[in-house]
């Protein structure tokens, strides 16, 4: 049974998370009208910057172009089992912007 309470939708976009003033490189691959799975694939050291309930900047360009910034709460992370430090991070949005709702709606999720 699905314990998710938003459909994904996955997808594939470029994205800059901003914790802590660091920034790390990224991709997005799924999204929903509260959540984003975001993997991170710059070389990260530790994993103390991503705990859980953290608050985090997520930066993501849109296929349009348009660029929209996401307040983000990290629900869970989960470091790549493979040599390359991949950390893959399950994001709250609280509180999206209009624009990211209105780019959602493309998707039928609701």
């Amino acid at each position: 049974m699905e314990r998710r309470k938003h459909r994904r939708f996955f997808i594939s976009l470029h994205a800059t998370i901003t914790v802590d003033g660091k920034n790390f490189e990224g991709v997005i691959g799924n999204v929903s009208e509260e959540g984003v799975a975001s993997m991170i694939t710059t070389v990260i050291k530790t994993d103390r910057t991503f705990s859980p309930h953290k608050h985090v900047t997520l930066a993501i360009e849109l296929p349009d172009g348009e660029a929209i910034q996401l307040n983000c709460e990290i629900r869970w992370f989960l470091r790549s089992p493979s040599k390359d430090q991949s950390l893959m991070l399950g994001l709250h949005v609280p509180e999206p912007p209009q624009s990211y709702n209105d780019w959602l709606k493309k998707f039928n999720l609701r």
